[in-house]
């Protein structure tokens, strides 16, 4: 079974801690670390850990300009494997002086890039990344990353130091968006989706058709309480939640109440 988020959560906030302590202190004070693994954006069964520096102010924001640890056992968008590893700045998300700072990044950031890291430029994103497979216990992932996180930002983040400081006071939320009108629309490609036949499986859509024949599977009932659904509000149920890789599959389909589905929130109920 793939790790869940409650598993993967204390794993990556002990990485963190061994992690800032093999690190010189005047990096090691600055970083700081996502409180939770959380679900990527747009691809809801990859999770993510963030690692940024705590000056960084809204000219970089710290979701898309970090050290970014993320586990993809669907491959939808990892490349092969089931997670990856990655310095991750998002170069279409730097709101002041984008394109000096850009061309600034791609240049010094290749010359320090560490031994086993494959530095890439995109047209939205700079980064040095590493994929792997681990389906071990999470001790043993903690020992493998240790020393990859400590060379990767033991390298790299001198160079972003003095570029964060710089712009580490920028201002109000107004500001950013008269900035972004004033350059315009920023063309780029999107991440290239490695295994597209899964997007429908692990999609949160669910075809209308559906509704009517679960419900009737069910007898027209809330599968927790019996409630009559007839004339009830009610809700079309993951039974494996989507977020711990629940497919979009008839069979993992139940009615629930409204009550019903909110008290089971995001567990699984065998």
């Amino acid at each position: 079974m793939p790790f869940t988020k409650e598993q993967l959560t204390p794993f990556c906030l002990r990485l963190f801690e061994v992690v800032v302590q093999e690190l010189p202190s005047e990096i090691a004070e600055r970083l700081i670390c996502s409180r939770a693994v959380r679900i990527h954006g747009s691809y809801r069964t990859v999770f993510l850990f963030n690692i940024w520096d705590k000056y960084q102010s809204d000219v970089f924001p710290k979701n898309h300009f970090c050290y970014c640890l993320g586990y993809d056992p669907s491959q939808l968008i990892s490349g092969g494997t089931d997670w990856y590893f990655h310095l991750w700045l998002n170069t279409v998300r730097i709101y002041r002086d984008r394109l000096v700072l850009k061309h600034k990044l791609e240049q010094q950031l290749r010359q320090f890039c560490p031994k086993g890291f494959r530095f890439g430029v995109m047209d939205r994103a700079v980064e040095a990344k590493i994929n792997f497979d681990w389906n071990k216990d999470l001790d043993g992932l903690v020992r493998l990353l240790k020393p990859k996180y400590v060379s990767l930002i033991k390298a790299l983040h001198p160079v972003l130091i003095p570029i964060i400081d710089k712009y580490s006071v920028y201002g109000s939320r107004p500001e950013i968006k008269a900035e972004i009108a004033r350059r315009g629309r920023v063309s780029y490609t999107h991440v290239r989706i490695t295994r597209p036949e899964l997007l429908e499986e692990y999609s949160r859509s669910i075809p209308p058709a559906w509704r009517p024949e679960v419900l009737e599977k069910h007898g027209f009932c809330c599968v927790h309480c019996g409630k009559n659904l007839r004339r009830e509000r009610w809700h079309m149920d993951h039974i494996i939640p989507f977020t711990k890789g629940g497919k979009r599959q008839k069979q993992n389909f139940q009615p629930l109440c409204a009550s019903c589905n909110l008290k089971k929130g995001n567990r699984f109920i065998g």
